[in-house]
């Protein structure tokens, strides 16, 4: 072993102790050790290593110790990137601050985000002087008076002070007091006279440990070009989310609703020309007035137009349908020839006439204009900005000649359709905008592989198994003893009648066994028909029941659910990971069916038609890859402490009866128990909640065996 190698696995060793010594019930966990020594050799060496850590683990502390011992040594600052405000959170909380007390030195450490999480002083200045403005809104002078108090005391400026005070703002207000890109990047908005954006990235290029997301991380350049290109050391968490997050970043979406929301903040009722028209000194602002009539005038036909072309596509949603695949054959031109060049010429006037009415603004000056109108100025510029990246964004998503990109509809907020471009493949631009430029990168997650194969997320990442070394930590849990796998083949997802027979089974096992339960289902259309059949027998037995709507966050649903005392939850898609539900909060786990991608999903169409035309099977390749690491992630749900204990419960006899069925039983925590009985499945279960689970897990049966052909 190398010199320096020792050395640092020396200061790990005593990092570790000081942790066994300071933190009462703290334990050694083998798994923890071994993914510091590989992060240890890593950082050494340099290069790219991949780690999937099971629940247990304890990577954060894995990752942290090793790279902040490197960075005491001189080497440029960690940066962090997660998925998950809630792990962002944790790691500036609790993580770092034990990491640094482990290795006995004070680092200094910060979370950045993204320009619109802080506060624009200027901007809320000119807001709060014109208080008539928020009449509409329902902010009273109390809570006007609240926030200019919060915007003269705040160091940090983050916008999420407010909810922490109990001061709760609508979304539009926050934006309209939030630093803007298009705005606040000018050399008045400096950090040393109050930008808050700026102060807190030249806070994190002093700093020693720097959190950020995902979304940031790949969306700024700039950051990437400045704080990664002086990293020592970058750690994606939650990994499995990048490929992901990068295609959303390098998408663009546009639909009537964006352009809604666009004129609000530019039109003279709520927006932006609403306090140049209010500054205007009378008898003197004669040619500003006429500017002003006809930038406000112009709005109107880009929304008419806008509603007129979301009109046409929606002939392509036949049925109401969530979404629809655009293809090359499709010429836009002609299924709208009038609506489509009306709305692009429209983008392109309303741009101009705010162009005109800044310039002519700024020659009368105040002449024309009271103060507050003169400082607005700046940001009708930055709304013709806006304007025109509208146009452009729309030229771009009807151009479907471009290759390598997907092109589809889906429906807004409001289930107007929208159009979207994505590239296909996202790999080409991770390897040259993120992992070519720090030499000392850490992907870690829960769950990495499709099975045991690291190659699925390597490759859409852009890496190779032969330049990224891997390694798969065990399990800290004794998971055999702890969960009881069940297959119920009773009804498969696409037999008549099967969303009657889930439901009946739901609540048969939340009557019998009384303790939560999680039901994972993969689309809101089987989770109404499911829950239209169980809310009322669940409701006689006086069951809390629970359901996820379109468009809820998972977080307070969560958090009443594990309230709760024998409740029963259905969820969606953001309920098959990222929350935790530990000890009773959860004890019976359904997945209702497995996991795979609806295959008439646009996306999922053209990536799947880039792997057939290089020979690949969109299949093994693409649908089963992304189906397991899916099924992984949701079973993850159940075990989050050594302590816990429950039972998983596969309702999709495709496990059992189809060919690729045992790749999804290889990843069950337990052999699992088939049968197509339901008094068998409620029989076996409750017997495993009544024995000793200090005892091994029963013998299987010849019969029941773990997995049937």
């Amino acid at each position: 072993m190398a010199t320096t190698e020792r050395h640092c696995n020396d200061l790990l060793d005593l990092a570790l102790a000081r942790l066994r010594s300071r933190e009462r019930g703290w334990e050694d966990r083998p798994g923890q050790r071994e993914m510091a020594r590989l992060w240890s050799e890593t950082l050494e060496d340099g290069g790219a290593i991949a780690v999937e850590a099971p629940t247990g683990i304890g990577k954060s502390l894995a990752y942290l110790l090793p790279a902040l011992l490197r960075r005491v040594r001189g080497s440029g600052p960690v940066v962090v990137s997660t998925c998950t405000k809630a792990l962002q959170d944790q790691l500036f909380r609790r993580d770092v601050p034990l990491a640094c007390s482990a290795i006995g030195v004070p680092l200094r450490v910060v979370t950045l985000k993204g320009r619109q999480n802080y506060l624009c002083r200027r901007r809320a200045e000119a807001r709060l002087n014109q208080r008539s403005l928020f009449a509409p809104t329902g902010l009273d002078d109390s809570v006007l008076d609240e926030i200019r108090a919060w915007t003269e005391r705040t160091a940090t400026g983050e916008l999420e002070e407010l909810t922490e005070l109990g001061i709760e703002l609508p979304q539009a207000f926050l934006i309209e007091i939030a630093s803007d890109a298009l705005l606040c990047s000018a050399s008045a908005c400096e950090a040393a006279t109050g930008c808050f954006a700026k102060r807190a990235r030249r806070e994190a290029l002093r700093a020693d440990v720097v959190l950020v997301n995902h979304a940031l991380l790949l969306s700024d350049p700039g950051l990437r070009a400045t704080l990664l290109a002086d990293a020592g050391a970058l750690v994606l968490d939650e990994a499995h989310h990048v490929e992901r997050v990068a295609r959303e970043q390098l998408g663009v979406t546009v639909g009537r609703q964006e352009l809604l929301r666009l004129a609000g903040r530019t039109d003279t009722r709520t927006g932006i020309l609403r306090i140049v028209k209010r500054s205007l000194r009378r008898g003197r602002g004669e040619a500003i007035a006429e500017r002003l009539k006809t930038a406000e005038a112009s709005i109107a036909p880009v929304l008419a137009s806008a509603a007129a072309f979301a009109g046409d596509l929606e002939r392509l949603m036949p049925g109401g349908a969530a979404s629809a695949r655009i293809t090359r054959d499709l010429d836009l031109a002609r299924l709208s020839p009038v609506n489509l060049d009306m709305l692009l010429a429209a983008l392109g006037t309303v741009a101009r006439s705010l162009e005109d009415l800044a310039d002519s603004a700024a020659l009368t000056g105040a002449a024309a204009l009271r103060p507050e109108g003169i400082e607005a100025l700046d940001e009708v510029r930055a709304r013709s900005i806006a304007w025109t990246e509208a146009e452009r964004a729309l030229r771009s998503v009807v151009a479907l000649e471009e290759k390598g990109t997907a092109f589809f509809l889906d429906r807004d907020e409001r289930g107007g359709p929208r159009l979207n471009r994505r590239p296909v493949h996202v790999g080409a631009a991770l390897r040259h905008s993120l992992f070519g430029i720090c030499d000392r990168t850490l992907l870690t997650s829960a769950t990495l592989r499709a099975g045991e194969d690291f190659g699925p997320v390597l490759d859409a990442l852009g890496l190779s198994g032969e330049e990224v070394r891997t390694a798969a930590l065990e399990s800290p849990f004794p998971l055999a003893r702890q969960v009881l796998s069940a297959v119920w083949d009773g009804s498969g997802p696409n037999d008549p009648g099967h969303s009657e027979r889930l439901a009946d089974l739901i609540v048969s096992l939340a009557t019998h066994l009384r303790r939560n339960m999680l039901v994972l289902l993969t689309s809101y259309q089987m989770l109404d028909q499911v829950a239209g059949r169980c809310a009322g027998p669940l409701s006689r037995e006086k069951i809390p029941f629970l359901r996820q709507v379109p468009g809820e966050a998972a977080g307070p649903l969560a958090a009443e659910f594990r309230s709760g005392a024998g409740a029963v939850l259905l969820g969606t898609t953001s309920f098959w990971e990222g929350v935790d539900f530990p000890g009773a909060s959860l004890e019976v786990l359904l997945i209702a069916r497995l996991p795979f991608a609806v295959p008439t999903d646009p996306l999922m169409e053209a990536r799947s038609e880039e792997i057939l035309s290089i020979g690949g099977d969109p299949f093994r390749d693409l649908a089963l890859p992304e189906a397991i690491l899916r099924f992984r992630q949701g079973i993850g749900r159940l075990i989050r402490t050594a302590q816990d204990r429950g039972a998983v419960i596969v309702a999709d006899p495709r496990l059992t009866r189809a060919s690729y069925g045992r790749r999804f039983a290889a990843t069950l925590p337990s052999p699992p128990f088939v049968t197509s009985s339901k008094p068998e499945l409620l029989a076996r279960i409750l017997d495993w909640f009544s024995e000793d689970r200090a005892a091994a897990v029963p013998e299987i049966p010849e019969r029941e065996a773990p997995c049937r052909a």
